[in-house]
């Protein structure tokens, strides 16, 4: 059995100032991909006997639309390669390690276009298993153009290994019954952020965990559920839900009681924090007295989604509460992406004053620079041995941690976090306040932090969409139009080849 691997992963704000370029993702190429995979704990003996054949992975994480040329360079690459490996011995396989929510400038249904050429290279008898992240967009277009998808079922992503290795499974059991599996895809008219979709609370514990209770139904292989990415304009946003396997009755049953029970919830689904608004509203919780350390997302700015993570609103907005700051409220701004305030700060060194502007280097539109004076106060070691990838600079009755890379605040042990080189963290006990640039908290902040605050803030993820301009969202969906009936009829899709 011979099963080629190849990934690609980008989030892409439509709304952000970002362009996504080659130096933005991480990309991994032949055999030092496949350290990413256990393939003997993930099959055991069926591992046995499987040629795997490594081409290429680009991983760009959240950001904004990726640059034509790029996309067009990874295509080929990809394409080329896997023409390449089927054309010295015929691929049974192809595991397609992907997400599921880039936009290329200029261009829509640039992953429709991706996975068409795939399947060109490949022909239409290998199998193609692609394992996605929720926040994706999985249009009936790209479920015609694989045999599986699966997708995480939990949000924060705990499962993101464990989604892969599903994926890996069902191909494998695939192949080796000789026979693929039916389809049954349902479009959910719901186009809803992650900050208000995740499973630590209900509705989105019941409605999404339900797939894995699901995907254990006599004639069912697997079923997924995507709530689709909320900050791209295309007509293929939206929610959707998969179910495959060779049992056709159970299956369509199976896709239309899980997209039923997602649009019945949707009203339901709402921020998860204890307490959320604008900014002036988190300012206001600041004063009803002291009380442990706070956490405030400023999500607007939502690095983890595509923001820029330079965006100043929130500093200014707190610069200008002389209420809030008389109160002297330690505040720490935990994440202002400034390589060049970095780099300044490492050169002038601990307890020098550095009389430059910090952030709104890529987004101006909600705050320009922050003007100086800025005493630098720490110096941030990476957890890898790269030298100072961060520092903490005082100024204006606040503190603000400028980074070199556009990361999560996240401590890399976090069970979400990727442990990669460039991330900043350290010790922030010394502050009341610490803002961060993601939407819903990620298990290590969650730890930390004795109050909740999500902030809507203006910027390229920002939660209130009355803000964004869409114009090519495939209408009505909810909650941009209501008071209407979905379609939610099962449509199946037959094998290829």
């Amino acid at each position: 059995m011979r099963i080629a691997i190849a990934g690609y992963a980008l989030e892409a704000s439509m709304f952000t100032e970002l362009v996504s370029t080659e130096e933005d993702f991480t990309v991994t190429r032949g055999e030092a991909m496949l350290a990413r995979y256990d393939f003997e704990r993930i099959l055991g003996a069926d591992a046995e006997g499987i040629e795997w054949v490594p081409i290429m992975r680009a991983i760009g994480g959240a950001g904004g639309p990726i640059a034509p040329a790029t996309m067009d360079a990874f295509v080929r690459e990809i394409v080329d390669g896997l023409a390449a490996a089927h054309a010295e011995a015929p691929l049974d396989g192809v595991y397609l390690d992907w997400h599921g929510a880039s936009h290329t400038e200029g261009r829509d249904h640039d992953e429709e276009d991706f996975i068409g050429a795939i399947r060109e290279a490949v022909g239409p008898d290998a199998v193609l298993s692609m394992s996605m992240d929720p926040h994706g967009n999985f249009s009936r277009e790209l479920a015609g153009l694989v045999d599986l998808a699966t997708a995480h079922r939990h949000a924060p992503h705990l499962d993101n290994q464990a989604t892969r290795e599903r994926s890996i499974r069902n191909l494998v059991t695939v192949l080796q019954q000789g026979e693929k599996p039916l389809k049954a895809w349902v479009r959910v008219p719901v186009l809803l952020p992650g900050e208000r979709t995740s499973t630590i609370t209900e509705p989105g514990a019941s409605v999404f965990l339900a797939a894995g209770d699901a995907a254990e139904r006599e004639g069912v292989l697997d079923a997924s559920i995507w709530v689709g990415f909320a900050w791209a304009d295309e007509d293929r946003n939206a929610g959707a839900v998969l179910v495959t396997g060779h049992d056709e009755a159970a299956i369509t049953a199976t896709a239309r009681e899980l997209a039923q029970g997602f649009w019945d919830a949707r009203e339901g689904f709402v921020i998860v924090t204890g307490h959320s608004g604008q900014w002036s509203e988190a300012m206001d919780l600041l004063l009803t007295g002291p009380q442990p350390q706070v956490w405030i997302a400023d999500a607007g700015d939502n690095v983890t989604a595509g923001g820029s993570g330079d965006v100043t609103f929130a500093i200014h907005e707190t610069i200008a509460r002389a209420d809030v700051l008389a109160t002297g409220t330690r505040i720490l701004f935990g994440q202002l992406i400034d390589p060049a305030a970095v780099e300044a700060a490492r050169a002038a060194g601990v307890g020098s004053v550095l009389e430059i502007g910090v952030g709104a280097g890529v987004d101006a539109r909600f705050g320009g620079p922050v003007a100086g004076p800025w005493t630098v106060e720490q110096l941030v070691e990476g957890k890898f041995g790269e030298g100072v990838v961060g520092a903490v600079l005082a100024g204006h009755g606040i503190h603000v941690a400028v980074h070199s890379a556009r990361f999560k605040f996240t401590d890399p042990t976090d069970p979400t976090a990727f442990g990669r080189p460039g991330q900043v963290w350290f010790d922030m006990s010394g502050w009341d306040v610490v803002v961060t640039k993601n939407g819903y908290m990620f298990p290590g902040q969650s730890a930390l932090a004795a109050t909740e605050f999500m902030a809507f803030t203006p910027g390229g993820t920002d939660l209130d969409f009355s803000r964004l301009p869409f114009e090519k969202v495939q209408r009505p969906i909810y909650p941009l139009d209501t008071g209407f009936a979905a379609d939610l009829t099962p449509v199946v899709l037959p094998s290829r080849g």
